[in-house]
């Protein structure tokens, strides 16, 4: 069972929305800190400028109760003692607000000690004032405590202060790493997807790169969203529809051919027969024209049997057995079988060969050098030479082959390998059907090799790299 959605807009919906997702979770973290640490400040400050205004506002009503004890006994009017009493509530209202500040809950049993003291000492001041030294003194205690607690009370707020800056501090932390997280996880879902898209992408092509080097023996198929499913299924339909045609190209060229053959056969039988004046003699005239149709019988049987070596090279892969080959004894061989024609055009050929062993086809092998050399000395001036080497680059032999010829035009380097394709210029001056450089090719890359046209100062350069066999130290 997939797990692709259904189409390839959707699966890059989705890697969006999978990327958004850390992103938006950062967003709603940040605000649910923000929004706890300014909730926290808010609290925080309110208990404390409550803290700090009553604990101050205690000590001062105790001072004025203790004024207040202090003129009743000088001027023992009793309705000092009413303002007393009335002091004394707005102290205890305070006292008790003091207790329900949550930041002032280690001083709560301290106040109530007070508070319990105070009214120790209100029940035996009475109505008539009676002990009103003991009670003074006590008041007066009651200041120095309620001072005391008061510093108390400012060190703790001092010190909660101390500590929300700590908290505020590591939550804006465990903020920024959680933002870093989220970009880092969005990051690396990012690449993910990025990996994913271009691995289905590249499948596709892969598909259609197969199609253009005419790779049609390896099925298509595309795993991925149903529409990269359906442009899987028309690739493999163009596949196949491209394979038979190139089965039927190759039976109609196969017998072509064949059919050519019986003909051009009897007709370069009869111009040698004509040439050699077995019918009778020719006058210049007639000679001259069974000159040209020899020549050109010989030129189309040339062309002939090269369709057919272009065919057996295009479909050589699985076709040639494989054997130990020295290649240098290969290509000293071809040589030997080029020697009247490099005698003829009084070329020189120079160059080192290295005792190599490839594994491949004797006579594909045989082709892949014969059509190399046999350019080389096509467009080689007269007199000039030839450069052969042959080495060993890791695990492969390369083998070089320079001539000091006009060289390929930049322009026709690209299509230099491709079937019946001549460099400009040499079509009239130099014969050929431009097939030698394709069979060439086809046969170095069916033995897995590869075969280039290098850089070269002056004439031509083509290079060619084949796997060197176990056999080779």
């Amino acid at each position: 069972m997939s797990f692709y959605p259904r189409s390839l807009l959707r699966l890059v919906l989705i890697g969006n929305l999978l990327m958004m997702l850390p992103l938006l979770a950062a967003i709603i973290y940040a605000a649910i800190t923000v929004a706890r640490i300014t909730e926290q400040s808010e609290l925080m400050a309110g208990e404390a400028n409550r803290a700090g205004q009553i604990s101050w506002e205690l000590p001062e009503d105790l001072r004025h109760m203790d004024r207040i004890l202090r003129q009743y006994g000088v001027l023992g009017d009793s309705s000092l003692l009413d303002d007393y009493a009335s002091t004394r509530q707005e102290w205890r209202r305070r006292a008790e607000r003091f207790m329900d500040i949550p930041l002032m809950s280690s001083l709560v049993s301290r106040v109530q000690d007070m508070l319990s003291v105070e009214e120790t000492a209100y029940r035996q001041l009475g109505g008539s004032g009676a002990r009103l030294d003991q009670v003074q003194t006590i008041v007066t205690g009651l200041v120095e405590r309620s001072v005391v607690m008061a510093d108390e009370a400012g060190r703790i707020v001092d010190a909660e202060r101390t500590s929300f800056r700590t908290r505020a501090a590591e939550l804006r932390q465990r903020l920024m790493i959680g933002i870093a997280a989220a970009l880092a996880t969005a990051v690396v879902l990012m690449l993910l997807g990025r990996r994913l898209m271009a691995r289905l992408l590249s499948r596709v092509e892969l598909a259609v790169q197969a199609l253009g080097e005419g790779q049609l023996d390896r099925a298509i198929q595309l795993r991925g969203p149903d529409d990269l499913k359906r442009i899987g299924e028309r690739l493999e339909w163009l596949r196949c529809r491209l394979r038979e045609l190139e089965e039927q190209r190759t039976r109609v060229l196969r017998h072509v051919s064949h059919e050519l053959k019986t003909p051009l056969a009897a007709l370069r039988e009869g111009s040698s027969l004509l040439s050699d004046q077995v019918a009778g003699s020719l006058t210049a005239q007639q000679t001259r024209i069974v000159g040209i149709m020899h020549a050109n019988a010989l030129r189309l049987q040339t062309l002939i049997d090269g369709l057919l070596r272009l065919q057996r090279a295009e479909h050589a892969l699985d076709r040639f057995e494989r054997v130990e080959l020295r290649f240098d004894d290969v290509i000293q061989q071809v040589l030997a079988t080029h020697q009247l024609a490099v005698r003829d055009r009084r070329l020189r050929i120079m160059g080192t060969l290295a005792p190599l062993a490839v594994t491949g086809g004797r006579e594909e092998m045989t082709t892949i050098v014969s059509n190399i050399v046999a350019n080389a000395i096509k467009y080689s001036p007269a007199g000039g030479t030839i450069s052969l080497s042959l080495s060993r680059d890791g695990d492969q032999a390369v083998f070089d082959v320079s001539d000091e010829g006009p060289g390929v035009p930049i322009a026709d380097r690209a299509k230099i390998f491709e079937p019946f394709y001549r460099a400009r210029g040499t079509e009239k001056s130099v014969a050929g059907t431009g097939l030698g450089l394709a069979i060439a090719n086809e046969f170095v890359h069916a033995h897995h090799g590869l075969l280039a046209l290098m850089e070269s100062a002056a004439g031509a350069h083509f290079q060619v790299r084949l796997p060197l066999s176990r056999e080779n130290p």
